[in-house]
């Protein structure tokens, strides 16, 4: 008799910018990540976040709405608990708000190698 399947991981994506949304879940689902949204801004994030209680989240700068990346992070974080991994090209001005939320901050454009290996090393701290 096999053994029952792991549940597979659930990703929260956090993105603005359709085509690197669809780029980040075909990334994620073909690793085997049960990918949750996208959605492009925090009040949606959050809310899928509550409903779903994801694994981990992947998190753009500039989203839509009234919050940033950094503040819905933070909020995702310290609020629910759940593990954010920072996507965006616009990071490294945003260095020292992100300082103790994560350690897992990605440059745009980004390698889907590099996306996979980022997200099970978060996943695994």
């Amino acid at each position: 008799m096999n053994a029952p399947l792991a549940p597979r991981r659930k990703i929260l994506i956090v993105e603005d910018e359709a085509f690197i949304a669809f780029f980040l879940e075909a990334i994620l689902s073909d690793a085997g990540f049960q990918v949750i949204g996208p959605v492009d801004d925090a009040a949606a994030a959050f809310r899928l976040a509550d409903q779903e209680r994801p694994d981990l989240a992947l998190m753009d700068i500039h989203i839509k709405g009234d919050q940033d990346g950094v503040s819905a992070a933070r909020r995702l974080v310290e609020d629910l608990g759940v593990p954010v991994v920072i996507v965006s090209a616009n990071a490294a001005q945003s260095l020292d708000r992100l300082r103790g939320l994560t350690r897992h901050i990605l440059d745009k454009p980004i390698a889907g190698e590099e996306l996979v290996l980022a997200v099970r090393q978060a996943l695994a701290a």
